[in-house]
């Protein structure tokens, strides 16, 4: 398994995903398939594929990765450098468990994400603040304000939409 995806996700031309949906139906039932996904995000070649398989396995399963698999990935992510891989990241941020020690890197690496040019990292980091203030409820008043101030001057509706998601989430 760990030849065939390696090699699958170092080639992926991060368009035709089908590659990608054959890799995971045929190594889904993998007692170690997420745990190599995690390895292989670290890998310049792999990340993108490795990011997008994760987000796809955390959507068909429901669930999130296990407390150290996502402490390991979550600790990593500032370190991703494919934009999609990040963006990626960012979609399923929520369904991770965020260790504290890891607050301040995560919170960096969405401050980033919130002046990008890319309105893609810019709508998913404005969203993924509100869910670090939701884990970390001391900084949820800063991040109201940011969010806020994003929705007036934001000019992308994509964006504006995913800000809007934010502030629902922390003003429920």
């Amino acid at each position: 398994m760990r030849t065939q995806l390696h090699q699958v996700l170092s080639e992926w031309d991060g368009k035709d995903t089908a590659p990608l949906e054959r890799s995971y139906a045929s190594f889904q039932a993998e007692t170690d398939l997420v745990g190599y996904l995690v390895d292989l995000g670290e890998d310049e070649r792999c990340q993108r594929g490795a990011t997008w398989l994760l987000k796809h396995h955390l959507e068909k399963s429901g669930s999130g990765l296990p407390e150290q698999l996502a402490a390991k990935h979550a600790a990593f992510a500032p370190k991703l450098t494919d934009w999609e891989a990040r963006l990626h990241f960012l979609q399923y941020f929520e369904h991770l468990q965020i260790p504290e020690h890891l607050e301040d890197p995560l919170r960096q690496m969405i401050d980033n994400g919130l002046t990008s040019e890319n309105k893609f990292l810019r709508a998913w980091s404005h969203y993924a603040l509100a869910v670090l203030a939701q884990r970390f409820p001391a900084h949820e008043s800063k991040a109201l304000k940011i969010l806020r101030t994003a929705g007036e001057r934001e000019t992308a509706g994509s964006v504006k939409v995913r800000i809007r998601k934010a502030l629902e989430k922390l003003e429920a």
